[in-house]
């Protein structure tokens, strides 16, 4: 059943935010004039609504520091200032506050027999015991175990070649030239409490889990595939409008699948399919409320599109696959073409059912009630906390899916819970305690 606040204005634009945008916004310049940053915004859309906004934070004089770019999807203003936090969440998150002293090099032996021993790259953490790389420490949400994780999974730029002297800094001599393609930021984000920051990066894990098990079945399941598509026919208000601003935008038919794994967090894919021109593009979204997730999907591919305009130095690059070349099925999962899986397609009416929690802190409570009833345990790490509250974490979810890094080119396997998901018993096995 919808919200009353859904019937009359759409998307729910207030579900995850703890204070309204223009005090969000407040806060926002309030931190970035105490770290002596000044935003440069762009409105990517030229006025058009939803839209996107890019961000680039500049220093006292002049320079860029590294990471600190973002982009913000949606209605005028809410984009502007997601673009705002984004950029901030990259700054604080990346080289530039980087603390060698705030490290712990652990052996990898003790990391592969823990809890992150079902990560994918477990196995290569597994061949080389006695060698010790740089780890945080991270504590369980809703208990008090803690954990060591280590920084490359959270931190690409920790593991590229020119970083060198980061690692140096921490006397870090761990080879990750074979772990690197695993590294990835998923999982790290910022908010206004943190309360509100954890809800976002709870979701992106759960978001981007789902994406890699849809990658499994479409191209690694022997039985065929049937994915679920929405009618966009029967999508409410503003949904309809981003459902059709996407479509003039990218020139193409977009297919919005809702990709809902197991974990029966909502969680909707919007996607065109690869060309002779340009690789598959998408959006994905997630979120306790139906209509939110599909919000954050269409208008995350907005984003995508308008965002292939820029040529930041940091930006990575999408779509190099020649590295997948000598396997097929995994090339395929590259690629992304779910043309053929598209035609059969199960066309179903958008619905949005359930209640959602007002606050973020009662939705991120039931996000970890619903993992650790699957049989996951969400662990956190506190990045940074700015004045007003303004909190940065990353968090991982060991045993949850990270394939997805296939799609931008890295010879990479699934998981455990990709493999059962490939043999056709999905959100097995759970990590053991």
């Amino acid at each position: 059943m919808e919200s009353k606040a859904e019937r009359i204005c759409g998307p729910p634009f207030e579900v995850e935010r703890t204070v309204p945008l223009l005090e969000a916004m407040r806060r926002v310049m309030v931190a970035l004039a105490e770290l002596g940053l000044e935003p440069e915004l762009t409105d990517l859309g030229q006025g058009g609504d939803p839209t996107a906004w890019s961000c680039r934070m500049l220093t006292d004089g002049g320079a860029v520091p590294p990471m600190a770019q973002g982009m913000g999807k949606g209605r005028r203003e809410e984009a502007r200032v997601g673009a705002l936090y984004e950029a901030l969440e990259h700054y604080l998150t990346g080289p530039a506050l980087f603390d060698p002293t705030a490290v712990e090099l652990t052996e990898s032996a003790q990391i592969a027999a823990g809890p992150l021993r079902n990560e994918a790259c477990g196995v290569l953490l597994a061949q080389t015991p006695t060698q010790r790389l740089a780890c945080h420490r991270y504590h369980s949400l809703g208990g008090g175990r803690e954990t060591l994780v280590p920084l490359f999974l959270s931190a690409p730029w920790y593991v590229e070649t020119h970083a060198g002297q980061l690692r140096e800094q921490s006397a870090d001599t761990y080879d990750y030239r074979h772990l690197m393609r695993y590294s990835c930021n998923s999982g790290s984000a910022v908010g206004v409490t943190a309360d509100e920051a954890l809800l976002h990066a709870l979701n992106e894990s759960i978001e981007r889990d789902a994406l890699s098990l849809l990658l499994v079945r479409s191209f690694l399941c022997a039985a065929g595939f049937r994915p679920t598509v929405i009618d966009p026919a029967t999508l409410p208000g503003e949904l309809a409008h981003a459902y059709s601003a996407a479509e003039q935008l990218t020139d193409s038919s977009v297919y919005l699948l809702d990709i809902t794994s197991d974990l029966g967090v909502p969680t909707m894919l919007a996607y065109t399919a690869p060309t002779l021109h340009h690789p598959h593009r998408r959006g994905v979204g997630t979120s306790l409320s139906p209509v939110y997730a599909t919000w954050r999907a269409l208008t995350e591919l907005l984003q995508t599109t308008l965002g292939e305009t820029l040529s930041w130095p940091d930006a990575p690059l999408r779509g190099e696959l020649a590295g997948l070349a000598a396997y097929p099925a995994l090339h395929a999962c590259g690629q992304f073409d779910l043309t053929d899986h598209l035609r059969g397609a199960l066309t179903i009416p958008f619905t949005s059912v359930g209640r959602v929690p007002d606050q973020p802190h009662a939705q991120l409570h039931r996000l970890i009630a619903t993992l650790n009833a699957h049989g996951y345990t969400p662990y956190r790490r506190t990045v940074a906390t700015l004045p007003g509250a303004i909190t940065a974490v990353h968090v991982i979810v060991p045993g949850l899916e990270r394939f997805l890094l296939i799609t931008d080119g890295n010879l990479i396997l699934p998981g455990p819970r990709g493999q059962a998901t490939a043999q056709g018993h999905e959100g097995r096995p759970a990590p053991q305690r």
